[in-house]
């Protein structure tokens, strides 16, 4: 009986031993900023006010206070640590405050984000 117990636990030990090899470390998905669709951009018309556009478009999440000429809309999701999907589309406004225009698009962009190096991070002496 003591032999079939012995026998059972190193039975289990080895197989939870195995199962944690195969563990992968969940890593959540990033979204951050402002989601933006085609049907959004085609409700804009030139001449619509601020408001306007705010009510279609939503409030950009990174506003510029030194320029009221436009908006920035951006869109960043990190699906891992080597990868990012990125889009941004900027509004125009004229000099009135109404809307003129829109540059970008809502196609998702791969791009590799990289690791700062020591020298962005801290100061030399020579630059202090």
């Amino acid at each position: 009986m003591f032999r079939l117990i012995i026998t059972a636990t190193m039975a289990l030990a080895l197989t939870s031993l195995m199962s944690a090899c195969s563990l992968q470390v969940y890593q959540k998905q990033v979204q951050q900023g402002n989601i933006v669709t085609q049907d959004m951009l085609a409700q804009l018309k030139p001449g619509m006010n601020q408001r306007q556009v705010a009510y279609i478009m939503g409030n950009p999440v990174v506003a510029d206070p030194f320029t009221k000429s436009h908006w920035d809309y951006m869109y960043r999701i990190e699906r891992n640590l080597e990868d990012a999907l990125f889009y941004q589309v900027r509004v125009y406004f004229d000099g009135a405050g109404n809307y003129s225009h829109y540059e970008g698009n809502t196609d998702l962009i791969l791009v590799h984000p990289q690791e700062p190096s020591k020298s962005d991070l801290y100061a030399t002496d020579e630059e202090q």
